[in-house]
């Protein structure tokens, strides 16, 4: 097998380059003002990471508890909890 003479391809760079060049048109002055606009999606982002810092706090505290041992289980409200997990009540019990 001969791999000499790689460069002798005539196939390599047959498209021509194209730039495009558009005119910029001046600003009047006064005339334009900044904006800004989040998108929704930012904006969700946003509260996530919001609600991760508090969700952050409770596991904190938990912990503490958990090191000091005064967390105390409430066993009536997981019961309740998993119950309407189970049967698909979307409860705020949280």
């Amino acid at each position: 097998m001969n791999v000499d003479k790689t460069g002798n391809s005539p196939h390599v760079h047959t498209y021509p380059k194209t730039v495009k060049v558009q005119q910029v048109k001046p600003a009047t002055p006064g005339s334009s003002e900044d904006h800004v606009q989040i998108s929704n999606q930012a904006q969700e982002l946003y509260n996530k990471s919001a609600k991760d810092a508090i969700r952050q706090e409770k596991v904190q505290a938990l912990k503490q508890q958990i090191e000091m041992g005064t967390f105390q289980v409430d066993s009536k409200r997981i019961a309740q909890d998993l119950t309407d997990f189970w049967l698909g009540k979307q409860g705020d019990n949280q």
